[in-house]
């Protein structure tokens, strides 16, 4: 089988915590390399991928070792770190691939995504036009980096640019937050945690296709239910999206996009998965005595069930 494939490189970050990469290179067994994508202030959201750059041969080796510079402006901090990729998980999920309903073929992973975050933060991530898979997580450390690898203008202090580049690119809301709050680090390694949960769908025949699930890890994925043993006993990060169609009576078809509260959520995961029973998240369609048909969403295991009261629901007509 195959060990280069066409795949390009690309960066990611936290919203309201903006990063710059400084410098980034993915290593190839054996040598050469890709570097990531720099020089450039990121904060799109962690797990997004943000720029494109098309270098080197269409097909490429896969990599199996990182290195990497980057600069907190949350913290005025930088980092460094050198890391050993999973090269045999990476290359066996590009050779396996995967069905892609969106393409309706077979198809395999076509970016690798490295995201920085503050307190040193590092993943990466295989992207497909269908999701989002995690395959590394490290920490870089704390390094004394020289200035002018950020800003050789001498009129310019630090301090100046650092605060300028977050005034620029923080709600007056979000820079409120952070002076109260500061920076919480150690954050989007508790995002990493996982739960034996999976969707249920109560009161209308379910959607074949969950079109899509975004996680706080920076994950996605689309999910054919009901689900098969393997994806029925996987565990998953806490979800932040779901995305499915469900067809109503009278063969009436909509969209539903489903946006958790971060706070609502995290709370009832944590309450329900300290009790080691297998979660639900279940989509309820419920008639009620005046008629009309009501829709909530629940996190419940077979002891214990509490309604996401701050879940955003949005829905169109398809």
């Amino acid at each position: 089988m195959t060990t280069k494939f066409d795949w390009l490189a690309t960066e990611s970050a936290p919203k309201n915590y903006p990063m710059k990469i400084v410098q980034g290179t993915l290593f190839y067994p054996g040598g050469g390399s890709l570097y990531v994508p720099d020089r450039k202030k990121i904060h799109h959201g962690w797990g997004t991928s943000i720029s494109t750059h098309v270098v080197g041969p269409d097909l490429k080796p896969l990599p199996e070792r990182l290195e990497i510079t980057f600069f907190s402006y949350t913290e005025n901090q930088f980092y460094h770190g050198q890391f050993d990729l999973p090269y045999d998980r990476i290359l066996s999920l590009f050779q396996k691939g995967f069905y892609s309903p969106n393409e309706e073929e077979q198809i395999t992973y076509h970016k690798i995504m490295v995201g920085v975050a503050p307190g040193g933060t590092v993943s990466v991530w295989l992207l497909s036009t269908d999701g989002a898979i995690e395959v590394f997580s490290g920490q870089a450390e704390k390094a004394d980096i020289d200035w002018s690898r950020i800003n050789n203008n001498p009129k310019i202090t630090r301090e100046k640019y650092v605060g300028s580049g977050l005034e620029n690119t923080l709600s007056p809301e979000a820079l409120q937050a952070l002076k109260q709050n500061g920076v919480p680090l150690g954050l989007w390694q508790t995002y990493r945690k996982r739960y034996d949960w999976q969707p249920e769908f109560t009161g209308l025949e379910p959607p074949k296709l969950i079109k899509r699930i975004r996680y706080v890890n920076g994950e996605n994925e689309f999910l054919y239910y009901p689900l098969d043993d393997a994806h029925a006993t996987a565990l998953r990060a806490i979800p932040t999206e779901m995305i499915f169609n469900w067809e109503w009576p009278k063969g009436r078809k909509l969209m539903f996009e489903l946006t958790f509260n971060e706070k609502e959520i995290f709370a009832a995961f944590n309450k329900l998965g300290g009790q080691n029973l297998p979660i639900k998240l279940e989509m309820r369609m419920r008639k009620k005595d005046d008629g009309k048909t009501y829709f909530s969403v629940w996190l419940r295991n077979e002891k214990e069930e509490i309604m996401l009261k701050r879940t955003n629901l949005e829905n169109y007509g398809v």
